[in-house]
């Protein structure tokens, strides 16, 4: 008699080695600059932070890449679409191993609070990312 499992568990190939990196960890940090993603949740995550904070043109040879969201958030008003569409477009590009699913803009003073929740399309699990910044750019007289 054959036993039915009802979810099966979906494992990326890149991730049945324990200790073999699947990529970088962006973005860098100054105490260990080159540490490793062991898994690609976690570097899917990565990548999706590192999309986010650059700016188009910034990285060489890829004048597209990068959703620019630090001018975008400090505009006079925040356009939310225009926001969740460059993000969506720039995912299915540079990002295909995930499908985002909400985008939250709060703007509180000089603060603007991200999030950003996407689901893994290779075991169909969910995960988010919340970033926070602030308007450090006062002009004063």
């Amino acid at each position: 008699m054959a036993i039915r499992v009802r979810n099966p568990i979906r494992i990326n190939p890149l991730d049945t080695v324990d200790k073999v990196g699947v990529g970088i960890k962006l973005p860098f940090n100054r105490k260990n600059i080159f540490t490793q993603d062991f898994t690609t949740k976690d570097h899917a995550k990565s990548k999706l932070i590192n999309l986010l904070l650059t700016d188009p043109g910034e990285r060489v040879f890829q004048p597209l890449f990068g959703v620019g969201l630090k001018r975008l958030l400090f505009e006079q008003e925040i356009d939310p679409e225009t926001l969740r569409e460059r993000t969506k477009n720039q995912a299915q590009i540079y990002i295909p191993e995930i499908s985002i699913d909400n985008i939250q803009v709060k703007p509180e003073g000089n603060q603007v609070y991200l999030t950003v929740n996407y689901t893994l399309l290779f075991n169909n699990e969910n995960d988010g990312i919340a970033l926070s910044f602030t308007n450090t750019n006062t002009n004063t007289l």
